[in-house]
């Protein structure tokens, strides 16, 4: 999974959606991505523009509400879904720093396929902790490996043991 920090430079309501906001996000090197992401009856569009984000970016572009997404910006969640909000890079982060995780080696990158999408393997291992920290759960020791930059760990506002999607 390519995951990076980001920072949201434009966004717009999505015109054919009551969901969607349209984001422009600087993920480093002078790259803009443009993501969709379904967060408008959860975060005020102004908390949305300017954020420092974390951002999914080896997945299939879709076309969600005629717009095509080039990512996914993740975010903490409780079980419900009744609070979600942005998992934030640590203080000081900086568009395009790679989070990795303890123990695992960070690989040579590919677009993940389409069918039978790794993604959806990995999916119900992000979890924030009682710290409000994002981790991998590895599915094998069920160790807690942190979202983590070389500026620090990755964290939710106020979702704590929560889903990450």
């Amino acid at each position: 999974m390519d995951i990076r920090v980001g920072k949201i430079v434009g966004v717009v309501v999505n015109p054919n959606s009551d969901k969607l906001y349209n984001e422009k996000i600087d993920i480093g090197n002078g790259e803009i991505r443009e993501i969709a992401s379904g967060l408008q009856k959860h975060i005020p569009i102004e908390q949305v523009q300017d954020a420092m984000v974390v951002c999914l970016l080896n997945l299939k572009a879709r076309k969600l509400a005629d717009y095509n997404s080039h990512g996914m910006v993740l975010c903490a969640q409780t079980a419900d879904a009744s609070i979600i909000e942005f998992l934030k890079p640590p203080a000081g982060s900086e568009p395009g720093d790679v989070i990795t995780f303890e123990g695992y080696e960070r690989k040579p990158l590919e677009m993940l396929p389409a069918k039978k999408n790794p993604w959806d393997n990995v999916k119900p291992c992000l979890v924030t902790d009682g710290s409000l920290v994002g981790c991998y759960k590895d599915p094998e020791s069920g160790k807690l490996l942190k979202f983590t930059t070389p500026k620090g760990v990755c964290v939710a506002s106020t979702v704590k043991d929560g889903l990450i999607g």
